[in-house]
């Protein structure tokens, strides 16, 4: 058992991502594809098991979506995530759909659950009190809930 630095609670340690760097290149594509988005989070990782780190990305804009009349506004904009997905030659990226995200504490880790091919990210999060994750697939050009809890409260 480990107890956390500010000695408060006990438990074992999680090792989440961290965030690239802001001259991380997919990165900017992302902002340039986006430059209404504030990012909220954004690691990276090969999942898709091509040899290229793909970027997942938390962020919230202004701009409505089909999802936007079910989720509401968080500092004037929505939240979502997405993948920003390298293409292969390190130049071009494409993007899988917007998907609601929590809109506080983001946290994401990379997994590879079922030990085969691609790496599952794991996508925590909370809105108040309510919390929830959810363990995601990039599949064709989507990112795949494969199984959460509590996401939609979040």
């Amino acid at each position: 058992v480990n107890t956390y630095d500010d000695g408060t609670r006990a438990g074992r340690e999680l090792n989440y991502a961290e965030n690239v760097p802001e001259d991380n290149k997919i990165l900017q594509a992302f902002k340039e594809q986006f430059p209404a988005a504030t990012v909220l989070v954004a690691c990276a990782e090969d999942l898709t098991n091509d040899g290229h780190k793909d970027l997942v990305v938390v962020y919230n804009t202004p701009e409505a979506d089909e999802n936007s009349k079910y989720t509401e506004l968080v500092n004037g904009g929505h939240v979502r995530l997405l993948v920003m997905i390298d293409s292969g030659d390190g130049e071009h990226y494409y993007h899988t759909e917007p998907i609601p995200a929590p809109v506080e504490n983001q946290k994401i880790q990379f997994q590879n659950i079922d030990q085969k091919d691609e790496i599952e990210f794991v996508l925590q999060g909370q809105k108040g009190s309510k919390v929830g994750y959810g363990i995601y697939r990039v599949m064709g050009d989507a990112a795949v809930n494969l199984f959460g809890e509590g996401m939609e409260e979040c």
